[in-house]
């Protein structure tokens, strides 16, 4: 008698389990294509940072919701089809952006050198791991995002042997800072008009000339807001685009990098703008991009975390050996890559 209840029991709940995985593919397929369709506004360009996990979540609700059902509804059909065209949007985005295969081979006359870029979270974590971590890879020029009060303390063990640095006045806190093995010519700190005093919004970004042995490149260093609200998404828009329109006007023929934390995926039509526009191009540790801003817990970056941390150049600088580093105590993993300066 009383297995027969919790059979009915079951039997009872089980239409509630349906509609609920129903709805829920229905909802992922939907965001994905409205991602897809209609990029640039806060809902879009939030789904933009974990494409790939909505996929699988999509397919995944897909399997459940054909096995309970127990029979194919156009409805299937339908998500199976958005699902496919995401997956298809979601490969080409990163093809779209990634260095062809065929120039990944070293020149005889390059010039290479190693960079590193971390976003600091103020440095709300002991420096040891840092520090360790910054020996252990001896990167030739490292970019430091929400450095805050930071400064003095990196300094201490920079120092020695990064010799040139881009760093705030004594005494004042900043976002960005550079430090450099290789000369920094005609270093700028530059303030993106119009987007007033808000903390949450950064203001500034870094430009230089490296001298790598004699071989010059263009650098900049960057960290637009994180579209968390649509001020902060309207404060991300304005500097991106005013980054690439400072970046066409003082455009030369030497080589350029730029780097930094974006607060903006693979997936974002901003990123996407961005490289097209100013003909960038990166790489990827995988076909999937890896993730460098992990949320909750590190050990869940795959699930909770997205790539916004990235390292693009132009077409005479070659990126090869990008790694993700481990976690040091920031909410963002350390990003590392060799650059090859083509003759």
């Amino acid at each position: 008698m009383r297995s027969d209840r919790v059979f009915l029991k079951k039997k009872q709940n089980t239409p509630i389990l349906l509609h609920l995985v129903r709805a829920g593919t229905l909802a992922v397929t939907f965001l994905l294509l409205f991602s897809l369709v209609a990029p640039g506004n806060l809902l879009s360009e939030a789904a933009a940072f974990f494409i790939p996990q909505l996929i699988a979540a999509g397919f995944i609700g897909l399997l459940i919701w054909l096995v309970m059902a127990r029979r194919l509804h156009w409805l299937h059909l339908l998500c199976l089809l958005g699902l496919i065209i995401s997956s298809f949007w979601m490969v080409t985005s990163i093809r779209l952006v990634r260095q062809p295969t065929a120039i990944l081979k070293n020149h005889p006359d390059s010039k290479s050198f190693d960079v590193m870029s971390l976003n600091l979270l103020h440095m709300q974590f002991g420096k040891e791991a840092l520090q360790e971590l910054i020996e252990k890879r001896q990167p030739d020029l490292i970019v430091f995002q929400e450095t805050a009060s930071a400064t003095p303390r990196l300094q201490a063990f920079l120092r020695e042997n990064y010799q040139y640095a881009i760093l705030p006045p004594e005494k004042k806190d900043t976002d960005l800072t550079v430090f450099s093995k290789f000369p920094l010519e005609n270093s700028k700190r530059n303030l993106v008009p119009g987007l007033g005093f808000n903390g949450y919004i950064p203001r500034e970004f870094l430009s230089a000339d490296v001298n790598v042995n004699g071989r010059k490149i263009q650098l900049y260093a960057i960290h637009p807001a994180s579209p968390r609200s649509k001020r902060r998404l309207n404060g991300r828009t304005t500097y991106v685009d005013y980054v690439s329109k400072h970046i066409q006007e003082h455009r030369t023929d030497t080589p350029i990098m730029v780097l930094g934390d974006w607060n903006t995926p693979v997936w974002s039509d901003t990123f996407q703008k961005l490289l097209a526009d100013l003909k960038l191009k990166t790489t990827f540790t995988s076909f999937v991009p890896q993730t460098t801003r992990y949320f909750i817990n590190p050990f869940l970056g795959k699930v909770l975390g997205s790539k916004v941390d990235h390292i693009t150049s132009s077409e005479k600088i070659i990126i090869k050996d990008l790694m993700i580093g481990e976690d040091v105590g920031s909410d963002h993993f350390p990003i590392f890559a060799t650059l090859h300066i083509l003759p």
